[in-house]
């Protein structure tokens, strides 16, 4: 009897361990300097160019022959900063680094703007919800 107590508390245990979802947080708190590999409409491929946020991104996207690592995909909000074109999708793909802060939740979507539904080909399956930070460009 003690032994299949002992079994079924086990089963018990294990069922319910394996019901339990690791929710993995990748807010950053800080700024992250990345740069644009390859965009369309508000979806873009970033490549982390910061050493100490390299395990947010994956390894091995490939890009017209070459291999890049530390990337993501994302979806930048509708509005961007005016000033900083790199990190403006529709006007074309810039090598200029700038800086995003990572965060958990997407940031609320403008009603009264329209973007496009298409998303980057080849695009990694690692994905993030980033906000453009201006305050981090002085770094």
């Amino acid at each position: 009897m003690k032994r299949n107590s002992f079994i079924m508390l086990t089963s018990l245990f294990l069922f319910l361990s394996a019901g339990c979802e690791k929710t993995e947080h990748n807010n950053t708190g800080g700024c992250v300097q990345v740069k644009v590999l390859d965009a369309i409409c508000n979806t873009a491929v970033l490549q982390i160019l910061d050493p100490d946020y390299y395990h947010l991104g994956e390894n091995g996207y490939q890009k017209d022959g070459i291999t890049y690592d530390h990337v993501f995909g994302t979806v930048f909000p509708c509005k961007l900063p005016n000033n900083n074109l790199a990190v403006r999708p529709n006007q074309g793909v810039a090598d200029k680094p700038f800086y995003v802060k990572i965060i958990d939740q997407p940031e609320p979507s403008d009603p009264n703007c329209g973007t496009c539904l298409a998303v980057v080909s080849n695009a990694p399956s690692k994905w993030l919800h980033v906000t453009v930070s201006q305050q981090c460009s002085s770094h």
